[in-house]
């Protein structure tokens, strides 16, 4: 009897139980039928405030595009620029329709409560906006172009991409260097123009008892038949020091980057003048040279000959 009566005690307690949980959960379904229901109108004037706001980026898009056509910016600029004015009005759109759809939603407490997520995100991305913003100014200001030779730090080349975040520049060798917008916007950068003159600078040497008229008209007239000398602006061969080394003469002239290499046409000019020089009997002397003398036809080194002189010998003047 006893056994019996434990048993029909937690068979009812098991019906409790179970009508209970029962209830529980159809109040909490109910619940929240109810509370989707009540919530439709809103969702439904949050969507729409959602399209408005996504007709209007559409409609800024379209608008920035327009104007800053006419205004002659980089398409890589308006591209940006369109995009972010798109994702930007989105945005907005979000939050607006966030706080339609749900009354105790402020923008206050999305910026509370993203404050350290967003400072923590910004320090770790900061070489990434730093290169991203730098890429933004020099494709807004244009300090240099696509075809320009650059001198950036240790690198040197001509430019062919310009990208927001980085730049490629081909140097004279053929490898390609990609240098963050972030360094050149920083740094110095020496520019020359695509399609510009580059100066090019030969300094060489020749004897005291050369002739310097000579010697330069023999420099004038190779700069005026090499190939890839240009005429303008005019070449030129100066004297710009008197050195132990001898009379130090300056060879300006200049080439176009577009149509020849630089060091190409150097090392055509440099040989054409060694060999001009040399056959007009004008020597040239290279930077700390020691300058030997001869003897003269007819004059025999003493230990060539065979009758040796005990007489002191002259000191020989140092020039």
């Amino acid at each position: 009897m006893i056994f019996l009566q434990n048993t029909n005690s937690n068979t009812n307690r098991i019906i409790e139980d179970a009508t209970k949980i029962k209830d529980v959960t159809w109040n909490s379904i109910n619940s929240i039928l109810v509370d989707i229901v009540t919530q439709i109108p809103l969702i439904v004037a949050g969507l729409l405030v959602l399209l408005i706001f996504f007709l209007i980026s559409k409609l800024a898009k379209k608008v920035f595009w327009t104007a800053s056509g006419k205004a002659r910016l980089d398409n890589r600029l308006r591209i940006l620029f369109s995009r972010l004015i798109v994702v930007f009005t989105i945005v907005i759109g979000i939050f607006t329709a966030l706080t339609v759809i749900i009354p105790g939603f402020t923008f206050g407490s999305l910026v509370t409560g993203l404050g350290f997520t967003t400072f923590v995100i910004g320090f770790a991305t900061k070489d990434i906006l730093n290169n991203l913003l730098s890429g933004v100014l020099i494709l807004w200001q244009q300090p240099f172009r696509i075809g320009d030779y650059l001198y950036v730090g240790s690198n040197q080349g001509k430019v062919e991409h310009i990208g927001v975040r980085a730049t490629q520049m081909r140097k004279d060798d053929g490898e390609l260097v990609l240098i963050p917008n972030g360094d050149m916007y920083s740094s110095a950068i020496t520019i020359r123009g695509a399609g510009a003159e580059r100066r090019m600078i030969l300094k060489i040497s020749i004897g005291y008892d050369c002739d310097i008229g000579e010697a330069k008209e023999i420099i004038n007239n190779v700069l005026a038949r090499a190939e890839g000398v240009v005429d303008e602006p005019k070449s030129s061969a100066v004297v710009t020091d008197l050195s132990a080394d001898g009379v130090n003469i300056s060879i300006y002239f200049w080439i176009n980057t577009d149509k020849d290499k630089p060091m190409q046409v150097f090392d055509l000019v440099a040989t054409e003048i060694k060999k001009a020089l040399g056959e007009n009997g004008i020597e040239m002397f290279p930077p700390n040279s020691v300058i030997l003398q001869t003897p003269e036809k007819g004059q025999v080194p003493v230990e060539e000959s065979d009758n040796v002189s005990f007489e002191p010998r002259k000191k020989k003047e140092e020039f």
